[in-house]
């Protein structure tokens, strides 16, 4: 059998068996064959054709408002949410080197074909650490809204106390399943519920189903898992993951460009050493607890029917934060 003929007949044994990946290896190496041989205009019109096939199936699989394979008005919608986000970069307040780690990972997708074409996949496995409030959902948000994508965000703690007994674990696998054939990018939230390492036989076979969703996820999907506690994973889960995004609380610097960000410009006017005057006040806060105190001190302006926020009404603003958190605690 000539190696044409044996390409084909490797295409449709592929095609009848459901072997996408397989049918599309075939066509990519019969590219390649064609471009080493002098053919370029044929290994060209092999390869557009692969990607238009490709986008056409990918588009066929995007995650309808009402149909994410699961019925999300069931009880399923305890844990299952899904939106879609229009959020930008501009919006977050995260760090600059997480900023740039983020585009680099949309740029691996943007280019998904061509990598394919050498052997390598888009970065699609995350996870995301980092006290509560760092930006990671924030974050998330913005890979879905770039992507064009919808966000399905799986609640962990929910699910496990849906599907909490031994005999349940066949039904999340379903669920995983049935989710994993819809390109969207997948948020599971409080990852640590199934990452302590002292966790039962059963949440250890939770991880092992959402590793198998993992595995199965179409192209162009990304999961991303999402925790608040990176001390009680076990170690041997971090190699699971392509890329590990590190999310902390804000620099003295970061969290005074977050607080004038959001005043805008109610914001005060900059004196020397800004910063140092209100490096006290920021100590423990989060991006989020930070908005929210521009936000409280913003507020406070309105009120008062002025429209700039003084250096008292900020302090006044951040030690009231500061002080619910520890109360919090």
């Amino acid at each position: 059998m000539s190696g044409l003929s044996h390409d084909i007949a490797a295409m449709v044994a592929n095609h009848a068996a459901g072997d996408e990946d397989g049918f599309y290896a075939v066509a990519r190496d019969v590219a390649h064959r064609e471009l080493t041989e002098g053919r370029r205009n044929a290994a060209s019109e092999i390869r557009e054709a692969i990607e238009a096939a490709r986008d056409e199936a990918v588009e066929l699989q995007t995650v309808d408002d009402d149909d994410l394979g699961v019925d999300v008005d069931s009880d399923l919608a305890e844990f299952i949410q899904v939106s879609r986000p229009d959020s930008t970069f501009d919006e977050l307040t995260i760090s600059f080197e997480l900023i740039e780690r983020v585009r680099h990972l949309l740029d691996e997708h943007e280019h998904a074909a061509l990598l394919r074409d050498f052997g390598f996949t888009p970065a699609h496995r995350l996870l995301m650490e980092g006290p509560a409030g760092t930006g990671k959902t924030a974050t998330a948000e913005v890979v879905a809204s770039e992507m064009g994508l919808p966000l399905v965000t799986v609640y962990l703690d929910n699910l496990l106390n849906v599907y909490s007994a031994e005999e349940d674990v066949p039904s999340l696998r379903e669920v995983f399943d049935r989710l994993a054939r819809r390109r969207a990018v997948y948020l599971f939230d409080v990852f640590d519920t199934i990452g302590d390492d002292t966790s039962s036989g059963m949440i250890r076979r939770v991880f092992k189903a959402f590793l198998l969703f993992v595995d199965v996820l179409g192209k162009g999907s990304i999961a991303i898992a999402a925790t608040n506690r990176r001390g009680v994973l076990d170690r041997s889960m971090f190699r699971h993951f392509d890329t590990v995004l590190n999310f902390s609380l804000p620099t003295p610097n970061e969290a005074m460009r977050i607080v004038r960000s959001e005043l805008g410009d109610r914001a005060p006017e900059a004196v020397m050493n800004e910063v140092d005057i209100y490096e006290q006040y920021f100590e423990g806060l989060s991006q989020a607890e930070l908005t929210i105190a521009a936000q409280s001190a913003a507020k406070a302006v309105v009120m008062r029917k002025e429209s700039i926020v003084t250096q008292d009404d900020l302090i006044y603003a951040l030690t009231n934060r500061g002080a619910f958190l520890l109360d919090d605690e």
